[in-house]
């Protein structure tokens, strides 16, 4: 048997009913139609009735998001919340989905008429259940709020096929099972993006033909969601339209009788296929790669250019939107924090360079000074012989004025004169005690008595005046 292939269907939530039980709400999904998918599949009338019986009893899930606080308005719905998990027991990686069951499908799928869009009949699947109104009342409230504003409220159902027909480049889905369902955020709420139907990176092959059907899908998606649309829109016009069924013709003329073709993936200049026999001589399931060329009216394959491959497959956690804003937080200040150590680091690297310089500019001088220090020494010398002579000579003359030439010899008289030339303390006592030796040389003479003077007094007070002041007069005589 071949390995099961998913596929994505777009699921409308086509009413939400009280019940005389509390606990629970009556819902009913319209799953299909028996036309051509947007992903180019379809399913015949004839195939979904053996298959409605899968539906029972299949979990109806969701992530909800609460309200920032009471009355705000902004609680939402996430999408099928894929992340990577392990095992419990092997370890292996196992695909996880953070989602949880809200209700569940009572019965088996059935077959109904309803009016579209234009007003016309069109037959559809039906899907009754029920969810758990006392255990998710905030779910159920706004689930309920989306249906009474005329908001369609949007899910999609994952099938499990291994049976199909191709022609016409259009995929028929010849048995199946329901695998999942999931309810989808209807309207941007808050912080939270609509999620568009099917819009799954796990499931990106299917979701592109959704994408690019979309009506208006450029001014509903947000940027991110443009990006990756337009990312994979010309690998879909590529392996759904008649360049796929060009290729088929070209390889299954090469087939043998018990041979078939099953091209799962086309790109611009090659595609992969899927060939697989079951003749009992020759039994094997394999996928080859081979280069082609377009022309305006045909392609042509190079089928020398034919290498068997193997599928690897890389899973994608999604990160739901509110941690994917606050790891967006993150990432910001992570990049300011890097700004700042980057600044800081410049800074400090100026610092560096700045103080090398000064540090090679401290080595120069201090060279220089060690190659100048003998001429400072030679320098001083000078000076302080030349201060040294000139106390001597002033020395000197005071010393033999005094006729002390002896005591100007002395040990002790020349050791104050070689510390008198210093201008600090020593030198300052060391002139102080010169002049006090130059005090104590000074001798003072002992004044000699005058002689004893005779004089008479005249008892006669005459002739006291001379007569005659002249010079002759006073002297002559």
């Amino acid at each position: 048997m071949l390995k099961k292939k998913r596929a994505l269907f777009d699921i409308k939530l086509n009413s939400i009913q009280d019940t005389d039980n509390p606990t629970k709400k009556e819902v009913e999904f319209i799953l299909h139609d028996f036309e051509v998918s947007h992903n180019n599949s379809i399913i015949s009338k004839e195939t979904a009735l053996k298959t409605l019986h899968t539906l029972k009893d299949m979990p109806i899930v969701c992530k909800y998001h609460p309200v920032s606080e009471s009355g705000a308005e902004d609680d939402a719905l996430g999408s099928h919340e894929l992340y990577l998990d392990q095992d419990r027991k092997s370890g292996d990686t196992i695909l996880g989905l953070d989602t949880v069951p809200i209700g569940v499908f009572t019965e088996d799928g059935y077959i109904s008429t309803i009016l579209d869009e234009n007003g016309q009949e069109k037959e559809v699947v039906i899907g009754k259940g029920i969810l758990w109104a006392s255990r998710f009342p905030n779910v159920i409230g706004l689930l309920k709020e989306w249906n009474d504003s005329g908001i369609d409220v949007v899910s999609s159902m994952e099938i499990l096929y291994d049976s199909y027909l191709f022609k016409d480049g259009v995929e028929e889905i010849l048995s199946y099972v329901y695998e999942g369902h999931c309810i989808l955020n209807s309207e941007e709420r808050g912080d939270h993006q609509k999620v568009y139907p099917a819009y799954d990176v796990s499931k990106i092959t299917k979701l592109v033909a959704q994408a690019v059907n979309q009506e208006n899908i450029d001014k509903q998606l947000n940027d991110k969601e443009v990006n990756k649309v337009e990312k994979f829109k010309k690998v879909f016009e590529l392996s759904h339209s008649d360049i796929r069924s060009k290729l088929y013709a070209k390889l299954d003329a090469t087939l043998g009788e018990n041979e078939d073709s099953w091209i799962s993936d086309v790109y611009e200049t090659y595609f992969i296929v899927n060939l697989y026999s079951w003749s009992e001589e020759n039994s094997y399931d394999k996928h080859f790669k081979l280069n082609y060329t377009e022309s305006e009216n045909d392609v042509e394959i190079d089928f020398d250019s034919k290498v068997e491959v193997f599928l690897t497959r890389n899973w994608e956690e999604l990160v739901p939107e509110a941690v994917q804003s606050q790891l967006n937080e993150k990432d910001q200040t992570i990049t300011d924090l890097q700004t700042q150590v980057n600044s800081l680091t410049e800074t400090k690297n100026d610092i560096e360079n700045k103080f090398n310089s000064a540090s090679e500019k401290v080595v120069e001088l201090t060279t220089k000074v060690s190659e100048l220090e003998p001429f400072k020494t030679q320098f001083e010398a000078k000076q302080n012989e030349e201060k040294l002579n000139e106390k001597k000579e002033f020395y000197s003359k005071k010393f033999e004025a005094l006729k002390a030439s002896d005591t100007f010899a002395s040990d002790e008289v020349q050791e104050l004169l070689n510390k008198s030339i210093y201008e600090n303390e020593d030198g300052k006592q060391a002139i102080l005690q010169l002049n006090s030796i130059l005090v104590d040389l000074v001798v003072f003479e002992q004044a000699k008595p005058e002689e004893n003077v005779i004089r008479e007094v005249s008892s006669k007070r005459e002739n006291l005046i001379p007569a005659s002041d002249d010079f002759d007069s006073r002297y002559s005589k």
